[in-house]
């Protein structure tokens, strides 16, 4: 481990943070970065607006060419909610149509079809009984009726994984759109969208830069479908058009300097010290004893851990300093590059004496 690498989290000095799937930990410069917004707007005022655009088209291109879309594929909401809600009610639905997802997804992917049931889409919700299977459950309530595909490219609550890839292939097979919750992979594995048609993410998790900013992105074949919802001064001209007004340019200061910030460590290292930590994870909960729910071979930073009282098992890590959530069935793991091995096997030993007791 690169000791560099941790000395922008001062927080990692006192306590293990292995809780970054719930929110990852600012970075020392984000803040200053931050600050540069409003030095501009006391010192200047709305004539700085200009500049302010112009970030936004910056880190809108900086993202599209990180994604694999273009700049115009992307609208900034204030978060991962907001995104999935502006595409569902902007999807024009029709009687008949099925809308697939599996039973246990997020609250925000189940509870915005509300307008599309009124509409006449059936809600296809598939339970799933295995978790090594459940992109292939989720492929297999697909049928020509088929609207739209939803799906976590991470679970929240399993750590589970899919292959976007393969799933949207499989519903352009088919006629229909793939919709993907973003928010719990982007930053912790490669994410391309070329085969996506929907996808929304905030920036707080994997991606450092703090609440208040994501990003919903929009292939050309899913604008063609919506009517945008929300109207305002930035889409008076284009019915298409998500973005309604203002972006949070505080945020994008943020977001620019954590885009920089990753750039020096390199994306590579950063997935690399998660595959790495993620292994060891696997490897050492099965070593200790512990029911590990995360398909191994299905892990993007995420690892759900079997026990019979989760925010119990919680709270005794957190008085020995261990900060994880209690997720799902049990506990929930998710070491980010800034972790180490040792962290990762002094979290594991403590939860084996947790759950062992």
């Amino acid at each position: 481990m690169v000791p560099d690498l941790r000395e922008p989290f001062p927080y990692l000095r006192e306590r293990v943070y292995l809780d970054t799937a719930a929110a990852g930990l600012s970075w020392r410069g984000q803040g200053e970065a931050v600050a540069r917004f409003f030095d501009q707007a006391k010192n200047r005022g709305i004539d700085a607006r200009p500049e302010w655009l112009a970030l936004g088209q910056k880190v809108r291109g900086r993202l599209a060419a990180w994604l694999g879309v273009q700049p115009g594929d992307l609208t900034f909401v204030s978060n991962t909610t907001e995104g999935l809600n502006l595409a569902a009610l902007s999807l024009q639905f029709r009687p008949g149509d099925r809308i697939v997802l599996a039973a246990d997804e997020f609250p925000s992917v189940i509870r915005i079809w509300e307008q599309a049931r009124r509409a006449g889409a059936e809600l296809v919700t598939v339970r799933i009984e295995d978790e090594e299977d459940r992109q292939a459950a989720l492929l297999g309530a697909l049928d020509q009726r088929t609207r739209l595909l939803v799906v976590s490219q991470t679970h929240s609550g399993t750590g589970t994984t899919v292959d976007l890839a393969a799933m949207g292939k499989a519903c352009h097979a088919r006629g229909a759109l793939l919709m993907v919750d973003g928010i719990q992979a982007l930053g912790a594995v490669p994410t391309d969208l070329a085969h996506v048609d929907i996808y929304a993410s905030s920036f707080f998790k994997w991606m450092l830069c703090g609440f208040g900013l994501g990003v919903l992105a929009t292939s050309p074949r899913a604008r063609e479908a919506m009517q945008g919802v929300y109207r305002g001064y930035a889409n008076i001209d284009d019915a298409h058009q998500l973005q309604y007004a203002h972006m949070n340019y505080p945020g994008l200061f943020g977001l620019d300097a954590t885009l920089d910030f990753f750039e020096r460590i390199g994306w590579p290292t950063v997935f690399a010290r998660v595959r790495a930590l993620s292994a060891q994870l696997c490897q050492g909960a099965g070593s200790r004893g512990l029911d590990l729910v995360t398909p191994p071979q299905q892990c993007a930073g995420i690892h759900v851990i079997r026990c019979a009282d989760g925010e119990a098992t919680r709270t005794r890590l957190a008085q020995r300093g261990i900060s994880i959530s209690a997720r799902g069935a049990g506990v929930r793991l998710s070491p980010h590059f800034y972790n180490t091995e040792a962290e990762v096997d002094q979290c594991l030993d403590a939860l084996a004496e947790a759950i062992h007791a």
